[in-house]
């Protein structure tokens, strides 16, 4: 799933096996068991291997996918576009995390318009947390809409409660996380105040 891509980068960056292994910590057989997708990395590791092969990690995880026009009259245009068709989101998947994304908002408008917003459908499983730890967004803000389910949403120091229907506003730089504690799949709208596709910024390597 991930093993092609990281080996494509690593042969396009001339480094060997055993440099990114050296580079990242592991052993020439951990980063030969993800290459051939033997071996599911880390979201750390993940990271890691990215830095070592100055690339993103979310081009590890997704590749080159883009929002595409499936009709006859939509094929004729660019991908350039202000609709996203529900089977043209962007699916995302983040390693060792119980989490589904899929991005619903387009990365590109007409006229080389810029985004100025991220859109994401967020599936959490019951007794999941969204992240593997506390985190913050240092530069946009994040607000969430809870469709289905029930979460803990801690942020700094305070704890909330949110039920279906509830709504909550992220400032950046606030440390959060959020947990579902219902029996049943959680979705939720979460919106950024910009355009990003590194969803979040750990607080560690």
């Amino acid at each position: 799933m991930y093993g092609s891509r990281i080996r494509e980068m690593r042969k396009k960056r001339g480094l060997t096996l055993k440099e990114v292994a050296e580079a990242t910590g592991y052993t020439i057989g951990h980063i030969s068991q993800i290459e051939r997708d033997l071996k599911s990395p880390s979201l750390v590791a993940l990271r890691k291997i990215a830095v070592c092969l100055d690339c993103s990690e979310v081009w590890l995880i997704m590749g080159d996918s883009e929002l595409s026009a499936k009709s006859p009259e939509e094929g004729k245009k660019s991908k350039e576009s202000y609709l996203v068709r529900k089977e043209n989101r962007i699916p995302m998947k983040i390693p060792e995390i119980d989490v589904s994304y899929s991005i619903f908002t387009p990365s590109k408008l007409p006229n080389a318009q810029e985004a100025q917003m991220t859109g994401l459908i967020v599936r959490l499983k019951p007794n999941t947390w969204v992240t593997e730890q506390m985190i913050s967004h240092g530069n946009y803000d994040e607000s969430l809409l809870l469709l289905k389910g029930e979460l803990e949403l801690r942020i700094d120091n305070s704890t909330y409660i949110i039920y279906e229907g509830d709504s909550f506003y992220i400032p950046k730089n606030c440390l959060h996380n959020y947990l579902n504690t219902s029996d049943e799949e959680a979705t939720i709208i979460v919106y950024f105040s910009q355009l990003i596709y590194i969803l979040f910024i750990f607080m560690s390597s």
